[in-house]
């Protein structure tokens, strides 16, 4: 009798020896070991798409959580808003000029939803202009940055010494010859900007920061977006101190790239760091270490700059209760190793909570909808502070 079984068809000369029970047994077989080559295939398939879509977002500074914004449709969403707030945003400051923003993630309560950072969406300041041997006019001294009288030939700047011959008649009233002759020849000199520190600190005008660059993360970001003062800002949601050197933080020609691949060498003379909430959590000494090698490759290529460290920006009471890491005993601990660090470092710090605190030392709700980040409005608080805590050389 012919076999219409479908195993049986490819194996019929073996199964005829069989009997109905070891071709039962011989099918059950074949089944499992398609299903199981079935299933490696899949499994296979997953792990590769899995690992081709985080190499993905590795190498393009994003995570999972945008990933899951994209397929749930919230990150159109978001950026719509981005979209809005930063032509609300042109609109109100048409007359400022010296920073702006791509793709930049709105700070007000409009698009901020929970967490710290939660978009992981980098966004940065333009790129610094690059230097042109020249320095605007700042205000911090009226002899010049290098505290010597500004000199000039027929008409042209000739840099802080002038010319030769004026070279040597400032080193003949007492000046540094060597070094006068260096500036006339081209070479920068400068003053060292920890020279008689600490210095105490002073009421400047908006000038001041025409040539101070902002590093940070969200916070930092919003308060560029809505203070109007004349900076850089290199911030980024979702910035880390652990990832200075890794994260593409700063829109250039070719790309995003990490912030010291960006800074133009001897253009900044202010540095501004706020950093510390993203990285709440882990380990105090290794931040602060980590922390310190950032100020010292930053002095590296600004060797002018004045560093400033701002203090970790308290949160609300309700976020600070019902966070286990980003909460305000965390943010005043850390705050305090903050302090010692600018000692050590001869850097400023900047206690920029204590004009937000309220007498339960917590960030007034009606400040920040999310519990953490500083709408628009507020934004003016944080600015008077720092044109009121400056240091002129």
């Amino acid at each position: 009798m012919k076999d219409n079984n479908l195993f049986n068809l490819t194996v019929s000369p073996v199964r005829e020896g069989m009997t109905e029970e070891e071709r039962k047994l011989e099918d059950r077989r074949r089944i499992i070991r398609t299903a199981s080559v079935l299933l490696v295939l899949m499994c296979t398939l997953f792990l590769a798409v899995a690992a081709g879509t985080m190499i993905a977002l590795w190498s393009t500074g994003k995570t999972s959580q945008d990933l899951f914004a994209v397929m749930n449709g919230t990150y159109v969403y978001a950026k719509t808003q981005e979209e809005l707030e930063r032509i609300r945003y042109e609109e109100q400051t048409e007359d400022v000029t010296a920073v702006t923003f791509d793709d930049a993630a709105d700070a007000s309560d409009a698009s901020v939803t929970a967490g710290p950072d939660v978009s992981n969406e980098i966004v940065s300041a333009d790129e610094a202009p690059a230097p042109d041997g020249t320095q605007e006019d700042t205000g911090e001294d009226e002899a010049g940055q290098d505290g010597l009288p500004d000199v000039t030939s027929d008409g042209e700047d000739a840099g802080p010494y002038g010319n030769d011959t004026e070279a040597q008649d400032y080193a003949d009233e007492g000046g540094d010859t060597d070094a006068a002759l260096l500036a006339a020849s081209g070479v920068n000199t400068y003053v060292d900007p920890n020279v008689n520190y600490p210095l105490p600190f002073t009421a400047v005008d908006e000038s001041y920061f025409q040539d101070a660059l902002f590093i940070g993360d969200s916070r930092l970001q919003g308060f560029g977006m809505y203070s109007g003062l004349p900076g850089t800002f290199y911030a980024a949601t979702g910035f880390q101190l652990y990832k200075y050197d890794t994260m593409n933080v700063v829109n250039t020609d070719s790309g995003k790239v990490p912030i010291l691949n960006a800074i133009p060498y001897d253009t900044f003379t202010k540095i501004y760091i706020k950093v510390g909430l993203n990285e709440m959590g882990g380990n105090d000494s290794a931040f602060i270490s980590k922390y310190a090698e950032f100020i010292a490759r930053l002095r590296e290529v600004e060797p002018r700059a004045i560093i400033y460290i701002h203090g970790i920006l308290p949160v609300t009471a309700a976020k600070s209760g019902s966070d286990k890491v980003h909460n305000n005993t965390n943010v005043y601990a850390r705050n305090e190793s903050l302090k010692v660090l600018a000692a050590e470092q001869g850097a400023y710090y900047l206690d920029v909570g204590s004009v937000f605190t309220g007498a339960d030392g917590c960030l007034p709700a009606e400040m920040a909808a999310d519990g953490i980040h500083l709408k628009a409005q507020y934004m003016d608080i944080w600015k008077k502070y720092l044109m009121e805590h400056a240091v002129v050389l």
